[in-house]
């Protein structure tokens, strides 16, 4: 197979960047890695003006900056309120490639949990008062409630907010995250060096001077969410409420309900539309300088395309070479240059993944076994369960993304970028816009709210990509849900059997 079509060359370099953010089988990178990929194609500019309520909140010195930053709240809010779906390809879960092209399906995942909260049947044995007060103590810890003024109309709500505990614990997991990154990032590049290019020969030499000094960083960073982000005290808070609430789930599931309310607020740009409050972690992710730089150059081919990359997103019927999308002009079409030749390939870029925080929405319940959905659960949703927690699992809600992905700066270098240029200026005139892979280059684009105008250049034998794009999402994993333990009776369920 050609090592300069633009398809080939884009496959490999997504299971390279797979490989770095996932960091699957390496010792030194101490998280659990029980999640998959989903890679939007194309992938979504943004810009940092559009993340600036999730660092300042809702709150700002006018009347049409809050406005706005609601409006802005709104966007994320829907852009992430989604149910991933797992494909169909038999490969997938598979340990080295579990990963998969982004589909959502027709469930919003706040409309799911709030199901959930509404037919869910949960364990009804009494605890004690001190029980009762550690517990809310504790949920208190992780999510707060604060009371907001709206400056417009002078109206006093009830808001529920990720608790400083939270903040801390995922602020400093993020960071860890990003030394891991940079790590596997570090490796991936020694392992694919390959012949006796000056890159080649500056990917071993780094890891084999720098790998320790990272180490170290991750060393440093793990220490962090130990002490400043109260790792084990986050935890600990957790197992001490799955354990309580195998006694009792009662005023545990009231709480959730109560703080899943609070978390819906209103955009008055938006029609009026409800959304639930969502949030990323830091919030000032897209200004930050701690962003991992990323390349691909040839000799990474070899390492990462093989025989199972090569098969990736065909049963989508997904193309990643040089391709126009969102045509708008009348009676054009999509039109595909899978084999454009791309000699002498590099690219460069920087990456992030950033945690999603969501007050109102606990996961948790999910992997809880002192819980049963009411009949009225079946009967409206075709006897689906929330997971049946399979393989290939079914269901209603089988997973939910838990970091986004984001690059910036992106830049490719070959040979034949005048071609391209020439290529995209065609697809441009009728209103197209062009990409490779998940990354959008040039032309105009719109996703729901979203609306922006990429104006990379091509040329001089480079692809240049200026800004933000958002190119997937980092998923769990529903376990089988419900999945009432066999100790429990129906009839020490609310209502009874």
């Amino acid at each position: 197979m050609a090592k300069d079509a633009s398809a080939d060359l884009m496959k490999a370099l997504m299971q390279k960047l797979y490989a770095t953010i996932t960091g699957n089988g390496d010792s030194e990178i101490k998280m659990p890695r029980n999640k998959f990929v989903s890679w939007l194609m194309p992938g979504i500019p943004m810009d940092p003006s559009d993340f600036v309520f999730c660092s300042k909140g809702f709150i700002g010195s006018t009347a049409e900056e809050t406005n706005q930053l609601y409006h802005q709240g709104f966007v994320l809010s829907k852009l992430l309120d989604f149910v991933p779906e797992i494909s169909a390809d038999p490969q997938f879960l598979s340990h080295d490639m579990q990963q998969t092209l982004w589909t959502t399906t027709q469930d919003s995942l706040s409309s799911v949990y709030n199901d959930v909260l509404k037919y869910s049947r949960v364990l009804n044995n009494e605890l004690s008062d001190k029980e009762k007060e550690k517990l809310q103590r504790f949920r208190n810890l992780l999510t707060v409630t604060k009371e907001k003024e709206d400056i417009i109309t002078g109206e006093k709500t009830q808001v529920s907010e990720p608790g400083p505990l939270t903040l801390a614990y995922t602020t400093k997991m993020n960071d860890y995250i990003d030394a891991a990154d940079e790590y596997m990032n570090l490796l991936i590049d020694a392992q694919s060096a390959k012949g006796d290019s000056p890159e080649a020969i500056r990917r071993v030499a780094a890891f084999a001077n720098k790998s320790k000094f990272i180490r170290k960083k991750m060393e440093a960073a793990e220490m962090a969410w130990v002490s400043q982000g109260y790792k084990n005290e986050y935890e600990t808070i957790n197992a001490y409420i799955d354990q309580v609430t195998q006694k009792s789930m009662v005023l545990y599931k009231q709480d959730l309900l109560r703080k899943f309310n609070q978390s819906r607020l209103t955009s008055s740009l938006d029609g009026n539309s409800d959304f639930y409050y969502t949030t990323l972690l830091p919030g000032n992710f897209s200004t930050s300088p701690g962003w991992t730089k990323f390349t691909y150059y040839s000799g990474d081919y070899e390492t990462h395309y093989n025989e199972r990359t090569s098969k990736w997103g065909a049963s989508g019927g997904v193309n990643f070479g040089l391709f126009s999308i969102g045509a708008q002009a009348s009676g054009s079409k999509k039109d595909v240059k899978e084999d454009a030749k791309s000699s002498n390939f590099s690219a460069e870029l920087e990456f992030t993944q950033v945690p999603i925080c969501r007050p109102g929405f606990d996961p948790g319940f999910f992997w809880m076994r002192a819980w049963d959905l009411d009949n009225a659960w079946y009967l409206n949703f075709n006897d689906k369960k929330v997971s049946d927690g399979a393989d290939q699992p079914a269901g209603r809600l089988i997973a939910y993304p838990v970091n986004a992905l984001f690059v910036r700066n992106v830049k490719f270098k070959f040979d034949e970028a005048e071609e391209h240029r020439r290529y995209a200026e065609k697809q441009l005139s009728v209103g197209g816009s062009v990409g490779y892979g998940p990354f959008v280059a040039k032309g105009s684009y719109e996703n729901g709210s979203i609306r922006r105008d990429v104006t990379g250049s091509i040329g001089g034998g480079t692809v240049d990509i200026p800004g933000i794009q958002l190119i997937g999402f980092i998923n769990n994993i529903i376990p089988k849900a419900p999945n009432l333990h066999p100790d429990i009776k129906p009839e020490q369920l609310v209502g009874g059997a």
